[in-house]
């Protein structure tokens, strides 16, 4: 046994504490996470920061951080890299992916061309050093239509595309070759949940499986959502996962192209849109503006930047468009790199008061 410092949170509230800790490089992965009928262990290599302490609140509400004793993992590969340092040619190792993302029981890598005749070695080493991993797809082409979704090959393990993506308390199930989600977003979500407040009406335009949607609600229950999608998919998934959030009296999922909607039933209602289509989210700014109530409201626009300030470049773009449509923006709140894309090119997110 091993003494270390601890995140001590109810077994409620595990997984997703174990999400944050591990998205902010906390977790001691030499140590054995302790699960207990009334509380769960999370071993921490050092203890957070003043920022980091203010993001669990947010996300878990009060938490413990005190010495307990652990159980020493037995030693193991911790990266990709690892597992495949005697498998690979060494010319090769270079190359190897840094990182992939994990939904559920499905992992998806990005593979360059020099991997691909190696494809089933990478898929078995990613379900080796990661528990719970029983699918893994490596990702076969570009994004190719309105609906965000991408080809997607089986390398490894069960070809099986549903899964079970728990976050921030909030439970998604959806199809990770016929719908778009991200759990990089998985921050971003919280940071815009965490600013609804009571009694607003919240226009989601492209609402996907509802990761924004569902969270708003559950953080903010006196409030109103409309979530908004086009994908006949991602709408069945929305819906399901609107009735196992228990949140059928908050959020409103509608079916249908969002310029429609919003101009046969949502204009002049929302205090807050949020627009998470970064692709293309400056052509239905103007749409945006029309949901907001006559007096105004707040604009979450989402874009792929490559300026050299591309924060500076996404509030201009915002700007100059509201202002086209005789609206103004009265102030850009906060701007923020939400992450790289490409090299040279991020995703941006502003929040803009709209009058």
């Amino acid at each position: 046994m091993t003494k270390a410092l601890a995140i001590v949170v109810a077994p409620s509230k595990g997984q997703a504490a174990i999400n944050l800790a591990r998205s902010l490089r906390l977790i001691d992965d030499s140590l054995t996470i302790s699960s207990a009928e009334q509380q769960v262990s999370i071993p921490i290599v050092r203890p957070p920061n003043e920022s980091e302490r203010k993001q669990l609140s947010i996300a878990l509400g009060p938490v413990d951080v005190e010495e307990q004793e652990f159980i020493e993992r037995r030693p193991t590969h911790r990266t990709l890299m690892e597992a495949l340092q005697d498998r690979l040619p060494p010319s090769l190792l270079a190359v190897v992916p840094k990182s992939f993302d994990i939904i559920g029981h499905i992992a998806i890598v990005e593979l360059p061309n020099e991997l691909v005749p190696f494809d089933e070695l990478v898929g078995k080493s990613v379900i080796e050093i990661c528990p719970g991993v029983r699918t893994v797809l490596a990702k076969a082409g570009i994004f190719t239509s309105d609906y965000r979704v991408r080809d997607l090959r089986l390398i490894a393990g069960e070809d099986n595309p549903v899964t079970r993506y728990r976050e921030h308390g909030c439970i998604f199930e959806l199809d990770v070759r016929t719908v778009f989600f991200s759990p990089r977003l998985s921050h971003e979500r919280l940071r815009v949940g965490s600013q609804v407040q009571a009694g607003e009406t919240v226009v989601d335009m492209f609402a996907g499986v509802g990761p924004y949607s569902i969270l708003v609600a559950r953080k903010q229950p006196k409030s109103t959502v409309h979530a908004v999608e086009l994908n006949p998919s991602a709408f069945k998934f929305l819906v399901s996962n609107v009735l196992a959030n228990r949140v059928l009296t908050k959020v409103r999922p509608i079916r249908g192209d969002v310029r429609d909607v919003i101009r046969a039933n949502l204009s002049g209602t929302a205090d807050r849109v949020i627009m998470n289509l970064p692709g293309k989210a400056f052509d239905f700014v103007d749409d945006a503006c029309l949901a907001l109530r006559e007096r105004g409201g707040i604009i979450h626009f989402y874009s792929f930047e490559s300026a050299k300030d591309p924060q500076e470049a996404a509030s201009a773009r915002l700007r100059d468009r509201v202002g086209a449509l005789g609206r103004n923006v009265e102030s850009v709140l906060t701007t923020r790199v939400v992450k790289a894309v490409a090299p040279y090119r991020v995703q941006v997110a502003v929040d803009a008061l709209i009058r």
